[in-house]
């Protein structure tokens, strides 16, 4: 009897997780993009929605909560009920750049990890004007004229930002740091000299290396891309410890059923190799990322270790 009893009890406690999964999802899947629209986050996000719809045989809303960082969002998702039915697309700036900045968010223990989506690879750029054309040239000539050079980037605490600093501690160069609204406004002052380096995604870069007015050195990333295919990799450059990515990936409120999690995560494989989705990620200079749950867990812990002492050398605080 008492066997029976336990039994029971064990059943119960497994049958909501199974319940909700069960045919799920059965309406409306939402997933917050914790930037504004018209960025990559949401231009791909919009296009992985779409190909995820197909898969789960329902509707996927793109919802766009924007605000200190992607900090809004990301708590918004954090509060949300654990269903499966509010779903984030993450990325560095709120689970990595965020937390160390002290954002009062931990995504180990406030996030479910689902997947990884995209990984896009950076490429550091130069001005025609500086007399260096390779990665390791510009790092001598740089040791040569300590405090005489400035890198831009897209804005304090984005990638470009984290990136240069990464590279000033790697090389042991001096720079100084000058801020811009976005890679687009960075790019004349790189143009014309002002500033001699900036690292940034490649798309945003390519309009200024084909037309011959900035001059690649190299991609931040372990192999080439397609997009560039004849910009070595920082390992070739001989700089191997520079290694940054951009890269977005699916989450959910921590709590999400084990069966909820398998089935997006089953979804999210197959959308991945939708031709529509393949081809908004080529145009992004993107790589379809396809992961485990344990596997993007594993690549945000790294991101952490790679990226956190920066933000706090740095000293970077949160507006």
């Amino acid at each position: 009897m008492t066997v029976r009893w336990l039994l029971a009890i064990a059943s119960a406690l497994v049958m909501p997780a199974a319940a909700i999964a069960q045919g799920y999802p059965v309406r409306q899947v939402t997933m917050i993009v914790p930037f504004a629209a018209g960025g990559p986050v949401d231009n791909g996000g919009r296009v992985f929605a779409e190909a995820m719809r197909r898969q789960l045989g329902s509707a996927v809303l793109v919802d766009n909560r924007p605000g200190a960082g992607g900090v809004v969002g990301t708590k918004t998702v954090i509060a949300a009920k654990p269903d499966g039915y509010t779903l984030i697309i993450a990325s560095p700036g709120p689970l990595i750049v965020s937390v160390a900045a002290g954002a009062g968010i931990d995504p180990d223990t406030q996030l479910a990890p689902i997947g990884l989506i995209s990984e896009s690879p950076q490429i550091v750029v130069a001005s025609k004007t500086v007399k260096a054309d390779t990665l390791s040239e510009f790092i001598a000539f740089a040791k040569s004229n300590p405090g005489t050079l400035s890198y831009s980037s897209a804005g304090i605490g984005t990638m470009p930002h984290l990136a240069g600093e990464l590279f000033k501690s790697i090389t042991g160069i001096d720079m100084l740091h000058v801020p811009y609204r976005g890679t687009g406004a960075a790019l004349p002052d790189l143009i014309s000299g002002r500033n001699q380096v900036m690292i940034g995604d490649i798309t945003s870069m390519l309009p200024m290396l084909d037309g011959g007015r900035i001059k690649s050195y190299a991609i931040t990333a372990l192999k080439r891309s397609e997009l560039v295919p004849n910009v070595p990799t920082t390992t070739e450059a001989g700089l191997s410890r520079l290694v940054t990515r951009n890269w977005n990936a699916l989450m959910g409120p921590v709590g999400l059923p084990q069966p909820v999690v398998g089935r997006l995560n089953e979804a999210m494989r197959a959308a991945l190799k939708d031709a529509d989705y393949l081809e908004a990620m080529r145009k992004q200079g993107a790589v379809p990322a396809e992961s485990s749950p344990e596997q993007l867990a594993k690549l945000i812990v790294e991101e952490r270790n790679l990226l956190a002492p920066i933000v706090k050398a740095i000293g970077l605080k949160l507006e």
